[in-house]
């Protein structure tokens, strides 16, 4: 990203990244310099260092990030996931948290969250939705009412 020529500058100037807050600049660094985070800093920035790994195609990151995004999943931060990987275009992830969704739909769909995810992800509430009826659809085709 630097190297290129439309980055060239002195190295006097300023690079500014402006959609990382400095602790989480910080994280990517150390990630970029160890091949790794600590798990409290992984907690904490995995979100804005998915982001980081996709704008900046850092596959590695991204396979980290996604690695602790699925060990990590529960109902209080699957829409938070599912949101995340639907902005990287991650289908094959993200149809494994739909499914964690649809699964936990009465956990999800009665958090304080629902409604302000809706209003924000109104295509991922669709998605959410189908998802759910074509389950309830097949267990009712199988006899599986569990």
């Amino acid at each position: 990203m630097l190297d290129s020529d439309s980055c060239k500058s002195s190295p006097s100037d300023t690079v500014t990244i402006a959609e990382l807050t400095h602790e989480e600049l910080e994280s990517l660094l150390e990630f970029l310099y160890r091949g790794s985070l600590a798990p409290e800093k992984m907690d904490k920035h995995v979100y804005s260092l998915m982001l980081a790994s996709h704008k900046y195609e850092i596959p590695y990151l991204h396979k980290s990030c996604e690695r602790h995004l699925l060990e990590n999943l529960n109902v209080s931060n699957a829409l938070d996931v599912l949101e995340i990987l639907d902005f990287c275009s991650h289908q094959k992830l993200k149809d494994v948290v739909l499914s964690f969704v649809v699964k936990n739909i009465d956990d999800i769909v009665f958090s304080a969250k629902f409604e302000a995810f809706c209003t924000k992800n109104p295509h991922l509430s669709v998605q959410i939705t189908r998802a759910s009826l074509i389950d309830a659809r097949d267990r009712r085709r199988t006899g599986d009412h569990c």
